[in-house]
């Protein structure tokens, strides 16, 4: 078994990822120019202060929840193999002891959210489904999905290469 020290780009957001930003992205302009459209009748013409600050506050929504997205995928942008550990952000799971490396792009279908972000920039965090059982999900689109899997759990990330980091954690699993 050889000591492996590599690190991943992750995959292109997929459409599990891209459909739900876009959407929360477009559902935020509308409820935002919604909001301007009643205020802005509501407001008297004179009262130029108030329309200023009204002008001003869509910007201030969009500024909490953009940097939001860009934290988000920030933090599955990239992840590695350091020392025949598998480290994505703060976790770390050692590749010892792993009985399957495989790719499949099905492994989120039907999956539950239980403690995640499922699509804002992202999927992140813990999941059930039927066929994987609970599992922690890294990634940035389910194309690329491949699932590391241990005796007691799994987990799924989305490399933008995934025959390499398949080839990569199965040189520092052991498993041929």
């Amino acid at each position: 078994m050889a000591t492996v020290i590599q690190e991943f780009q992750s995959a292109p957001m997929g459409k599990r990822v891209l459909i739900p930003t876009v959407i929360s992205f477009a559902a935020v302009v509308l409820v935002l120019l919604v909001n301007l459209l009643i205020a802005f009748k509501a407001i008297p013409k004179d009262s130029a202060t108030d329309r200023v600050a009204l002008a001003v506050s869509p910007f201030v929504v969009l500024g909490i929840v953009l940097p939001m997205f860009l934290f988000e995928r920030s933090k599955v942008s990239r992840f590695r193999i350091d020392e025949n550990c598998l480290v994505l952000g703060k976790k770390r799971f050692p590749l010892q002891g792993a009985v399957e490396v495989r790719r499949d792009p099905d492994a989120m279908k039907w999956a539950i959210k239980l403690f995640a972000n499922g699509g804002l920039g992202s999927l992140r965090g813990s999941f059930r489904s039927r066929r994987l059982g609970k599992f922690y999900a890294f990634m940035t689109g389910t194309e690329n999905a491949v699932v590391v899997r241990w005796p007691d759990k799994t987990v799924v990330v989305s490399p933008a290469d995934p025959e390499f980091f398949i080839y990569s954690a199965r040189s520092a699993a052991g498993i041929r």
